[in-house]
């Protein structure tokens, strides 16, 4: 038995072990969805770290600077500082109140339609993101497929299926456990990709050598392919294009920033306070991370000039790992990246699951809370996690798509639908019900038809839909009744009046 499975097996034994004790601890809904909202600022900072390091960026972005070249910078890296860089304030702004929500659909109810009972832009906002994070996970499936299989040996679909066997331990712990394996899975990563940079420097001879390479290289992305065209991989817009790769911006940036499992976790920390600083603090620990990673996308081409026929760039970093690093520190790495990509599926089938049970079946049924329905709510997420996850394996097993774009392509969606949403709702008081949803729905039909059809004007895709998603919402919020104070106050001030404090237990369904 080769080190690279004996630390797999060692570490996933930990890790289904402190699942199993985590879900002793889960003792409500509150619990299980966002920690009890008791998160504390180092717990959050390891959580979030770890939801930027998924596989989509592990490896993901190692693979498009190979094969993209240092567009991908641009693209992927710069668009998730810039989205970094704003959660700061949204953080705060989401975790004001004093009695936070659980889940993004349940702020939605709360900003956008506090006087009902059963909401039905909750509803429709529920099934979006119900979708989106289903892609998510099985994004994650296949970064697991992949590495797995580049440790065992083991057919692509059958590691896929070994998913399912952790996923059945670690889905049972909620939020809390997720964030605590997610803090593990990160200093684990930090520990592989500086390992990883410092093989490819003294592999290469240095960051000289790699970057001469890199802009005259015509060596094909997979052996016996087309050669490339020389230095398109060192050109601004490399093998995309001008509005491709800023439209991939846009979407990791403005789209990332209002995504909803990240509002979720804003909701997760003690105060407003500690929401804002761990995302500060991620801005500042991802620079080195991120640094490392373009090292080794850019000094893998000079390695292993060309991949092996039939398989994807996403591929690369992992056979880096297995081919040229050491041993324990190559086992450790990929160890990690598969610990990252269960972990992650497991925080996105939650968002799939609350969606789908809290969001939309309790919003139908109207059920008030309760300590019993509490038990029932819990076990019955737990039921369709597991569900969602053998979907998601079904799912990567047709690999539909390469892993850093099917990220793109999602935020995008996400950040066209919900931008107006958030952004504006939590820094306009004027944000109104009509305006949501005709913001969502410009967003959303434009991001169909210009990823479809393309953009007018050869414009970015996500300029064209996001933006006129927002001027929409601004033009109709002004033509429109203000909303009542009960959709605003909470997150405009410390001290909401009596109504509004009730109107957020209402919609909460707390048993008060």
């Amino acid at each position: 038995m080769n080190i690279y499975l004996i630390v797999f097996i060692v570490y996933f034994g930990i890790i289904i072990a402190t699942s199993i004790v985590g879900a002793k601890k889960v003792e409500s809904m509150e619990d299980f969805a966002v920690g009890g909202n008791k998160m504390g600022l180092m717990l959050g900072i390891g959580t979030s770290i770890a939801t930027w390091l998924s596989v989509a960026s592990v490896m993901g972005v190692p693979g498009n600077i190979y094969s993209r070249g240092v567009c991908a910078i641009i693209g992927w890296i710069a668009g998730w500082f810039l989205a970094t860089a704003m959660m700061p304030a949204i953080a705060y702004k989401i975790r004001r109140p004093a009695v936070p929500c659980r889940t993004f659909p349940e702020f939605i109810h709360l900003r956008y339609d506090p006087e009902s009972e059963k909401s039905k832009i909750r509803i429709f906002v529920a099934a979006i993101e119900l979708v989106g994070y289903f892609v998510f996970s099985f994004i994650q499936v296949q970064g697991f497929g992949i590495v797995l299989s580049s440790i065992t040996g083991l057919p692509y679909n059958i590691c896929c299926v070994c998913f399912m066997i952790i996923l059945i331990f670690t889905c049972m712990g909620g939020f809390e456990s997720v964030a605590r394996t997610d803090t593990a899975n990160a200093i684990l990563i930090l520990i592989g990709v500086i390992a990883g940079a410092i093989t490819v420097m003294q592999l290469t001879g240095g960051w000289g050598n790699i970057v001469e390479n890199f802009v005259t290289t015509t060596a094909p992305l997979t052996e016996g392919g087309e050669p490339l065209q020389a230095g398109i991989l060192g050109t601004t817009w490399g093998t995309f294009g001008v509005s491709a790769i800023l439209s991939t911006f846009l979407s990791n940036a403005f789209g990332a920033a209002v995504a909803p499992h990240w509002v979720s976790r804003f909701m997760a920390p003690k105060n407003a306070k500690t929401a804002a600083l761990q995302m500060f603090w991620v801005l500042i620990l991802l620079v080195p991370i991120f640094a490392c990673l373009v090292i080794i996308g850019m000094g893998g081409k000079m390695i292993m000039p060309s991949l092996s026929a039939g398989v994807t760039s996403d591929y690369m970093f992992p056979q880096l790992i297995i081919h040229h690093l050491n041993p324990v520190l190559g086992a450790l790495a990929l160890t990690a990246i598969c610990a990252a990509a269960v972990s992650t599926a497991n925080s996105m089938l939650l968002h799939c699951s609350t969606s789908l049970v809290y969001d939309i079946k309790r919003m139908i049924q109207g059920k008030e809370n309760s300590t019993e329905n509490d038990e029932k709510t819990t076990k019955e997420l737990r039921f369709w996690i597991l569900g969602l996850g053998v979907l998601a394996v079904l799912g990567a097993i047709g690999q539909f798509s390469l892993l850093a774009q099917g990220f793109t392509y999602v935020y995008g969606a996400f950040g066209s639908i919900f931008f107006a949403l958030i952004v504006v709702g939590l820094f306009s008081k004027k944000m109104n019900q009509p305006a949501a949803w005709v913001s969502m729905f410009v967003g959303f039909a434009l991001y169909l038809y210009c990823t479809i059809c393309g953009a007018p004007f050869g414009l970015p895709t996500f300029l064209v839909s996001a933006g006129l998603s927002v001027i929409s919402a601004i033009i109709v919020m002004n033509i429109t009744k203000k909303p009542p104070v009960e959709a605003y106050e909470a997150y405009f001030n410390d001290n909401p009046s009596e109504k509004t404090i009730a109107t957020i237990h209402r919609i909460r369904k707390d048993a008060v």
